[in-house]
């Protein structure tokens, strides 16, 4: 619930201040325009294990990853993915989209920016990782593995687009900050 309320409330304030919410998913490729299938099949599963955990409990049930080390560590996790979330929305403010925006943004460097390029999806990364360590089954693996490939290669992409629209600054920018980490690992 608090993940659609966190994406829902800045858009209706991007709406508010006559912008588009949503943008262009031109200039996406074809993973990219997956990750709203691969995040509804997320939030789904959830809705289902809260309404019919007993169904899940042998369902394809990695029960050796099953105990209350685990889960603890997953709350604790996704707690942490929607902190990320929440801070890179507010760092955003009227500039956060859906999508590649379509009218003109400013590229924002401060808040949580200062310290990673992609909070929100990282903050995706840990949701459905910590889902997983609070439900393990192959199923939910499954689609925590779909959403890390299909938010990884939006992330990309809207980083192209953001070298295209900003140039020299976001080449400087991404220089100094690392993609999800607070440091930039070094490519041998």
């Amino acid at each position: 619930m608090l993940f659609i309320i966190g994406f829902i409330w800045p858009l209706i304030v991007v709406k508010k201040n006559g912008n588009d919410p949503h943008g262009t998913h031109e200039g996406y490729s074809l993973l990219t325009q997956c990750s709203a299938v691969s995040i509804f099949l997320w939030l789904g599963l959830i809705i289902f294990f809260i309404f019919f955990n007993n169904l899940i409990e042998n369902l394809l049930r990695l029960y050796f990853l099953l105990n209350d080390v685990l889960i603890i560590t997953g709350m604790i996790i996704i707690l942490i993915g929607f902190l990320l979330e929440i801070l890179g929305i507010i760092a955003l403010g009227i500039n956060f989209r859906i999508e590649l925006p379509t009218d003109e943004t400013e590229l924002v460097t401060t808040g949580i920016y200062r310290i990673m390029r992609n909070p929100i999806v990282f903050g995706i990364f840990l949701l459905v990782i910590g889902s997983f360590l609070i439900i393990p089954t192959i199923i939910v693996l499954l689609i925590a593995i779909f959403n890390i490939f299909t938010f990884n290669s939006k992330a990309i992409d809207e980083e192209k687009f953001l070298l295209s629209r900003f140039g020299d600054e976001y080449k400087k920018y991404s220089n100094k900050v690392g993609r999800y980490l607070p440091f930039k690992l070094k490519k041998n």
